[in-house]
């Protein structure tokens, strides 16, 4: 039977919880009162007990020195004495000292993890915030911290001289440090880089991070981390709804770049912050690269490195006033080491980026030209030659469509949709063929008639498992023109999806070896660990977290390039292609870029550079050195709507 707990003692202890609650001060004065209790009874008993004291006060204060101090233990005489002295002493271990150790300890404890896990506001003017802890994190960091020009003159532009990033993470312990730490590799400064932790849909802690006084605020997305993709873009755009409101009244507001999955959100996005926020689609942004693979086989690898900031060659964005009133095709024989893409335009409140050279007679002083070149220092303009002016114009150049695709997709994916609306929306006639596990209806009722854009486009759905070699070997890989292995987001993690991708890979290798004229392989990885087991094969590879990350870091740093790329990929419009070489005249193996520069100039488009047998993709080659091109090799170009 339960015993019944007196009203006095019930009464008693929920005032000492309460004290207790109320910090280490409160406990240490409880502490104390127990101190002078214990003394106060252990001095009276031995006045009581013995003739050695004067008057009651000398006997406490005999107890309090036995209590704090046991050095005093061997100096009593007597057996009574002896006996309240060790009792005074015992209890002064256990509630004096192990007491006073236990509160300290606590306290310091705890204001070591409270500090350690990064609550405290900071202060700090000029830097760059990245809400969100997923797997584009630390690649944004490492691009943002590996930038150098680009960081210098977005230093420069913002006047201050140092880099620092600040992350919120909902978890910032040891182990989420040491992550970071290893990605981050010698980049790595933990002067330059502060973790703070808190949640990005809690303005409490997004205003922890002084963003008002940031230069950037960048707000990644992830396909698992946060919930999957539907998920995250409503918590994105709730955490813009959180900055709108933190950055109302700030006169010079950061830069806000924010990943969106669903490009129809992008809309929302720019409401919540009044358009002072550019949004990276990362679906159609990977769908529009996977539809270069597939339009152009041995074009998507090139296409993918241009995103590779200082790993090759990269976009730049440049000013020059005193070239204003010349034409862009007269502009492409002024630059040694750079190829002239096209320009960006302020309309109204909008940057429009114009390519190819059909679409700009002329340049204007505040446009910024986009230049492909290996170095920001080489995209400069040499002094104008007597020769130089607009090439003379002749017949347009007329891109025939090029024959039909037949694609193979494998595994089920949110991209799989943008992916059908850039086949729609480009002219490639294409027969896609998607096998996943999921059933026919299921797909067809989320992709919501991406497949019925348009009428050169065909989709098959087959049922099967694509990790399975006799139901991948029924669809028979070999007979398709381009096979691509998305990562399946219906899986727990990111670590599953790769790894049902690279055993789906593996046998796809396996069914087309040996084929006379085996398909172009995409695969898509979401663990960035994964893609050293690729690199230097044939297969062309997607590391969609590295990717975006390069992206959101650079369009961060350059916010204008995120129109560039916008419009340079795009299936629609003007964009990169290529064509065979006997669409231009006069072309042999002694022919120079500079020759097939001026060629493309007055057929209005800009050649980057060409693909042959023999050398593979080579965009902005040397300017004089003949480019040993035959009949049968192409050229890489950007060009208006294919006709």
């Amino acid at each position: 039977m339960a015993t019944r707990e007196s009203p006095l003692g019930r009464w008693l202890a929920f005032r000492i919880e309460r004290w207790v609650q109320r910090g280490v001060l409160f406990q240490l004065a409880l502490m104390a009162s127990i101190v002078v209790l214990v003394a106060a009874a252990g001095g009276v008993a031995a006045w009581l007990a013995t003739d050695k004291f004067a008057h009651p006060g000398s006997a406490i204060w005999w107890a309090f020195l036995r209590l704090t101090d046991p050095g005093y233990l061997g100096d009593d005489e007597g057996i009574a004495l002896r006996v309240i002295s060790t009792i005074v002493t015992i209890l002064g271990y256990v509630v004096f000292m192990g007491s006073l150790i236990a509160i300290l300890t606590q306290w310091l404890a705890g204001t070591l993890r409270r500090l350690e896990s990064g609550v405290t506001p900071i202060a700090l003017e000029g830097h760059v915030v990245i809400l969100g802890w997923t797997n584009r994190t630390p690649e944004i960091a490492r691009r943002l911290l590996g930038a150098r020009g680009r960081l210098r003159r977005f230093l420069e532009h913002h006047g201050t001289s140092e880099l620092r990033i600040v992350i919120l993470s909902d978890d910032v312990g040891a182990e989420r440090r040491a992550d970071l730490r290893t990605q981050l590799g010698k980049r790595w400064d933990e002067r330059r880089v502060l973790l703070r932790s808190g949640s990005t849909l809690k303005a409490a802690d997004i205003s922890r991070l002084d963003v008002a006084r940031a230069t950037t605020v960048v707000v990644p997305g992830a396909e698992f981390e946060l919930g999957g993709t539907e998920l995250t873009d409503v918590r994105v755009i709730k955490t813009l709804l959180t900055l709108d409101d933190l950055l109302d009244d700030v006169s010079d507001p950061p830069q806000i770049v924010a990943e969106l999955f669903d490009s129809n959100k992008a809309s929302l996005a720019r409401r919540a912050l009044a358009g002072r926020v550019e949004v990276v689609s990362s679906d159609r942004l990977i769908s529009r690269l996977v539809y270069q693979s597939i339009c152009h086989p041995g074009l998507g690898e090139t296409v993918i490195s241009l995103f590779s900031h200082r790993e090759g060659l990269s976009l730049y964005l440049r000013r020059f006033p005193e070239l204003a009133g010349e034409s862009l095709g007269g502009l492409s024989r002024r630059f040694g080491s750079a190829t002239v893409v096209g320009y960006v335009r302020r309309e109204g409140d909008r940057l429009v980026p114009h390519l190819a050279f059909d679409t700009a007679p002329t340049l204007q002083a505040d446009d910024d030209l986009i230049l492909l070149a290996e170095h920001y220092d080489e995209a400069v303009p040499q002094p104008a030659a007597a020769t130089d002016g607009a090439p003379t114009p002749v017949a347009p150049l007329a891109i025939a469509a090029g024959a039909a695709r037949r694609v193979l997709i494998l595994g089920w994916s949110h991209k799989i949709a943008p992916l059908l609306a850039e086949c729609g929306a480009g002219t490639r006639p294409c027969a896609i063929t998607l096998m996943s596990m999921r059933s026919a209806a299921e797909r067809i009722a989320d992709l919501r008639g991406a497949d019925r854009a348009a009428t050169h486009v065909t989709v098959e759905h087959i049922e099967g498992d694509y990790t399975s070699e006799v139901d991948l070997g029924a669809v028979d890989p070999a007979s398709f023109d381009t096979v691509v292995l998305f990562a399946s987001d219906w899986l727990d993690s990111r670590h599953e999806a790769d790894a049902r991708s690279i055993l789906g890979h593996v046998l796809v290798q396996s069914l087309v070896a040996g084929a006379e004229d085996p398909p172009e392989v995409v695969l898509e990885l979401l663990d960035p660990d994964n893609a050293p087991l690729f690199e230097g094969g044939s297969s062309v590879l997607v590391v969609s977290p590295r990717l975006l990350g390069h992206v959101l870091a650079h369009v961060a740093l350059r916010p204008d390039l995120n129109a560039v790329f916008d419009a340079l990929f795009c299936a629609e419009g003007a964009a990169i292609t290529t064509c065979s070489v006997r669409l231009f005249d006069a072309v042999d193996a002694d022919t120079t870029f500079e020759a097939l520069q001026a060629l493309g100039a007055a057929r209005g488009v800009a050649v980057l550079g060409f693909a042959s047998e023999r050398d593979g993709v080579v965009l902005n080659p040397a300017r004089g050195r003949a480019l040993g091109l035959g009949r049968g090799d192409r050229l890489v170009i950007v060009a208006g709507e294919q006709r």
